[in-house]
């Protein structure tokens, strides 16, 4: 486990810079793009930033091997079809977030591709998911396994609802230590704070096999980790008091513990990463698997880099 530390003023000073950005959306087809509507919104009311509708089209999306060589009319029909999708979300958006300043674009490219563009300069990136599945998402390419996987800042895969607005739930943090661990944990506190959700901050702990035989010595202790985990937390609830946090050690794969204790709750926030995106999505990791099996939304956050 890596020994916790305080948080810089350079970090703290960036993630106020982050917080004047806009939250971009990439308006899937599911249901008409309205749980990720919902949930940008929701986001960009309560950073008090606008929200961006970005609605892309591609050739590939309207040609099959079989089919006439491409021309103009093709690109042409796509982009209408594209514009028509951002109407009804703009129609939805006024109807239902009239407080939300909106902003729209119809771009020309392939999806993750100008996503993850885009998520370099946005505050949070948001992106549907039609649930496919691990091995349907490698397979298809799924746009939200890929975006999650090598987008430059952070990113909420909207699926699965969780907690109703009637009985919110928490937001859930995986902590593991690891070297981008400040973001993660940034991302959460601030999300706590701006929502007024309780944080419960999970650290998944499995004993070492190898540890457990007679000529390594013993395992190493439940409460040595969680006094860590304390430890990793005190600086961030003295920044954050606002926030009511809970913490805990969970004996489990991280994966497998994580989608437990995300059941029936507002958010799960895990770090991501990959930066080769289509090898991730293959291959998967901690972040990749949460996104196929958690029922609730899930915030990857990934060390953010400039454009």
């Amino acid at each position: 486990m890596r020994e916790p530390h305080g948080i810089s003023d350079a970090f703290a000073e960036e993630m106020m810079t982050n917080m004047q950005s806009a939250v971009l959306v990439g308006l899937g087809t599911y249901n008409d793009g309205t749980a990720e509507l919902d949930w940008a919104a929701a986001e960009a009311l309560a950073r008090g930033v606008q929200l961006q509708v970005v609605r892309t089209y591609h050739l590939a999306e309207g040609t099959q091997p079989w089919s006439n060589p491409i021309d103009d009319g093709w690109r042409a029909d796509l982009r209408r079809q594209a514009e028509r999708r951002i109407e009804a979300a703009l129609s939805y958006l006024g109807e239902r977030w009239p407080a939300v300043a909106v902003t729209s674009r119809v771009v020309d490219g392939v999806p993750w591709q100008v996503l993850i563009e885009g998520s370099a300069d946005a505050a949070v990136t948001v992106v549907g998911s039609r649930q496919l599945g691990p091995i349907g998402a490698a397979a298809l390419g799924s746009v939200s396994t890929v975006v999650a996987a090598a987008s430059a800042g952070p990113v909420v895969v909207v699926g699965r609802p969780g907690a109703s607005a009637a009985e919110p739930g928490s937001v859930i943090v995986g902590v593991d230590g690891s070297e981008h661990g400040d973001e993660v944990l940034a991302f959460a506190f601030e999300y706590a704070s701006l929502h007024r959700r309780p944080l419960h901050a999970v650290y998944c702990w499995r004993p070492d096999l190898l540890a457990t035989s007679q000529w390594r010595g013993a395992r190493p202790a439940p409460e040595r980790a969680s006094r860590w985990l304390a430890e990793a937390l005190a600086g961030w609830q003295e920044k954050h008091p606002d926030v009511r946090l809970h913490h805990g050690v969970v004996r489990d794969h991280p994966v497998a513990g994580l989608v437990a204790a995300s059941a029936g709750q507002e958010l799960l926030v895990v770090g991501g990463h990959a930066k080769h995106a289509r090898l991730m999505a293959m291959l998967g990791s901690v972040s990749q698997a949460v996104l196929h099996h958690a029922t609730c939304p899930v915030a990857v956050i990934h060390p953010r880099t400039s454009s």
